[in-house]
């Protein structure tokens, strides 16, 4: 199902940047994956495509995925070495920080005990400071998807948010996006590389399944 929404996601950006100039969009996001693992796949499901923009939106996983974390330090250098790699291939990158979640819904998949160091909405706060100092200091445009729904108040357990409920899907979810959700993502995305000009003749969206 997640890959199912993911290229859902990669649809309706190709749908919105269709309506300003010619554009293909690829969708790289693979479920479950941290950013050690798209390192190891960036030749071969990213560079070797060529493109001109990666969207590139990862540390759900990384942070929340309880059979295998990845300390902040190390997401960090993870991040900062997939810019690297992506940049030095001649494209650009967008990055877009992770949505937030719902513990509640999380911890039904999730043992509670595995955060008793660190709650997950810390830890995806921590995330998207990661990514905001990281797009400040390489000067890298940022879409931050987290803080948007928080300051539009749809990222908890109503039926008006766009991260998957009981109230809106019948899942104790928390994570993943609704097919509104996508929506908006995929419109914020379109807006966003417009808004910088980037060139958008093959973007790719590289990621987890969210991507």
């Amino acid at each position: 199902m997640h890959k199912i929404f993911s290229i859902y996601l990669t649809v309706c950006v190709f749908a919105l940047l269709q309506n300003a100039s010619a554009a293909e969009v690829i969708n790289a996001g693979v479920g479950g994956n941290r950013s050690s693992q798209l390192l190891k796949r960036l030749n071969r499901d990213v560079l070797a495509h060529h493109p001109t923009v990666v969207v590139l939106m990862v540390g759900t996983n990384d942070r929340l995925n309880s059979g295998g974390f990845v300390e902040a330090k190390a997401y960090k250098q993870n991040v900062n070495t997939l810019i690297d790699r992506i940049e030095a291939s001649g494209a650009k990158v967008l990055l877009m920080t992770p949505p937030p979640c719902i513990p509640e819904l999380l911890f039904s998949r999730h043992d509670p005990e595995n955060f008793s160091d660190q709650s997950p909405v810390e830890r995806m706060q921590e995330v998207r400071s990661i990514l905001l100092d990281i797009s400040q200091k390489r000067k890298i445009p940022l879409l931050d998807f987290h803080q948007y729904l928080i300051q539009n108040k749809i990222a908890d357990q109503q039926k008006t948010s766009v991260i998957r409920n009981v109230a809106n899907s019948g899942l104790k979810d928390g994570v993943h996006l609704t097919p509104q959700g996508y929506q908006l993502l995929a419109k914020l995305i379109a807006q966003k590389l417009l808004m910088e000009n980037l060139n958008i003749k093959k973007v790719i969206c590289f990621g987890d399944s969210l991507t």
